[in-house]
């Protein structure tokens, strides 16, 4: 009669371990999920991440830009040869005594195909390279 008490006594503490254990268990996976999902958790800080590296390089693009707009700026400021080329070309101007002459592409390998069928589609002043107003020296002009 001394084992029987014993065994019930081993019972009770392989019970009480399979709770603490599931207990454990569930703990640890509800800590799991709240490190992962919760509002500063890892999912949480890897898209704070990737928005930081969009945001990177947008500031990237935009100082570039800047750059370049600030080249132009000067550019327009100090080169008075620019700003004659941007006002014939965005403008269509011409000098007295300048003839402009426009020749259509010739057919070719390097020819786009669209090309090739008839005369270039375009509107004046779209910016292409046939667009752009070409010098034709004329008679040298004279002071009124």
């Amino acid at each position: 009669m001394t084992g029987a008490p014993a065994q019930d006594g081993t019972q009770k503490v392989k019970k009480n371990r399979r709770f603490l254990m599931g207990v454990a268990a569930f703990v640890g996976l509800a800590l799991a999920f709240l490190v992962v999902f919760s509002h500063q958790g890892l999912y949480r800080i890897y898209r704070l991440r990737q928005e930081r590296q969009a945001v990177e390089q947008e500031n990237a693009r935009l100082m570039a830009e800047n750059t370049r707009l600030a080249r132009t700026i000067d550019r327009l400021q100090h080169d008075p040869e620019m700003i004659q080329d941007l006002i014939r070309r965005e403008l269509n101007f011409v000098k007295k005594n300048e003839i402009i002459v426009q020749f259509p592409p010739k057919p070719g390998k390097n020819a786009a195909p669209h090309l090739r069928a008839g005369p270039p589609h375009h509107r004046p002043g779209a910016g292409d390279q046939y667009d752009r107003p070409r010098r034709v020296p004329g008679p040298p002009q004279r002071a009124p």
